[in-house]
């Protein structure tokens, strides 16, 4: 029994050996006996290897100008992925401030700006007030002073008093 179950197996195993493993491909032909030993052909197949050598060579150089190129493009890739955070981040820093923007509507903004203008408006005038003062002052004093007595002209130093008294005893004596 054991016997006839293993011939059964080996002869499936022995039809899909000769079906796949020992099958002649097609044009395949056996050497004939008469053939001369120059027209071999593994003469023919010396020629051929060098021929193969040649393409191997080929394609070994395309493969390296292909690894150049694969290498480059890696680095190009590198490169805009970079560019593609930076572009992120400067987009999230844009709506960041829109939604500040948004936040303050822009009524709210007008508002601020005219009265910050006003108050600036004001600050203005009374500079522009104070000013017009000083000015109207400094002539008054000048009208004040006597014959060309620039000294006389206090602009806080104290040494102006003391000027307009040696002035008028210069006066006073002649």
């Amino acid at each position: 029994m054991i016997q006839s179950v293993l011939d059964k197996r080996l002869s499936v195993w022995e039809k899909y050996c000769l079906q796949q493993c020992f099958v002649v491909p097609e044009g395949f032909t056996l050497p004939k006996a008469n053939e001369s030993a120059g027209d071999s052909p593994m003469d023919l197949d010396a020629f051929s290897d060098q021929e193969l050598d040649v393409q191997l060579d080929s394609l070994r150089n395309k493969l390296a100008s292909v690894g150049k190129e694969n290498a480059k493009l890696n680095r190009e890739l590198c490169s805009l992925e970079r560019q593609i955070v930076s572009s992120n981040h400067f987009a999230g820093s844009v709506n960041e401030a829109l939604k500040l923007y948004e936040q303050h509507s822009v009524r709210d903004m007008f508002e601020e700006l005219m009265k910050t203008a006003s108050e600036l408006r004001k600050k203005m005038e009374q500079l522009k007030t104070k000013r017009l003062e000083q000015t109207d002052r400094l002539r008054t004093e000048k009208m004040h002073i006597s014959n060309g007595d620039l000294f006389a002209m206090n602009h806080g130093d104290g040494m102006a008093y003391k000027r307009q008294c040696s002035w008028s005893a210069i006066r006073s004596l002649r």
